[in-house]
């Protein structure tokens, strides 16, 4: 296209030298309004090509734009991924936590009844030795002892067991707070691409 219309300028230019060294031939004529005719032809061309770039450019922009929405649309779910995998992560800690703090607690309140029943075997066995002689004073003296022990170890997990509860509790909420963010962000509806 550009050889062609260097071409045509050059036909041109010869045009023009001729008409102005006074050439009145029909021929110089005839080549004259040939050039004036190629030169609107040119001009025509011309103006059809810029249109056709100021399309092209805009279509351009335009293609530019939606590649940079669509860009950013993708960057926006690929973080909302990474936080609902994160999130995903934390529920499954959390609900290992909570599995720990029940077994726990499981243990506490077998050692509580345990506790309770060598208590109790205590206090029967204190009883008893009211009405022996002095060595069966000296066996209700350790009775007392082991029952002293008993009683503490039983306090130490009556207050294991509150306070395992008061985690469990704690660690159940945290795990409600969680999966209903979860399912907020579940039920929050994909971004809409634009024209769609």
């Amino acid at each position: 296209m550009n050889k062609k219309l260097a071409r045509r300028f050059a036909g041109l230019s010869v045009l023009s030298f001729a008409v102005l060294t006074g050439c009145t031939s029909n021929e110089d004529r005839s080549r004259m309004e040939q050039a004036a005719q190629e030169n609107v032809s040119l001009k025509a061309q011309l103006t059809d090509l810029n249109k056709e770039h100021d399309v092209l450019k805009k279509d351009l922009d335009s293609a530019t734009k939606d590649r940079d929405q669509y860009k950013t649309q993708l960057s926006d779910a690929n973080q909302l991924k990474a936080e609902l995998s994160k999130a995903q992560g934390e529920a499954r800690t959390n609900d290992a936590r909570l599995k720990a703090a029940n077994e726990d607690l499981a243990k506490a309140k077998g050692d509580l009844e345990a506790a309770k029943k060598a208590q109790a075997d205590s206090e029967a066995k204190y009883k008893a030795s009211e009405d022996g002689v002095t060595a069966a004073r000296a066996k209700t003296a350790e009775a007392e002892k082991a029952a002293s022990l008993n009683a503490e170890a039983a306090n130490q997990a009556k207050e294991l067991a509150a306070k395992l509860t008061t985690e469990k509790a704690a660690l159940q909420q945290k795990i409600d707070a969680l999966t209903a963010e979860l399912a907020a962000k579940v039920k929050e509806p994909a971004p809409k691409a634009p024209g769609k």
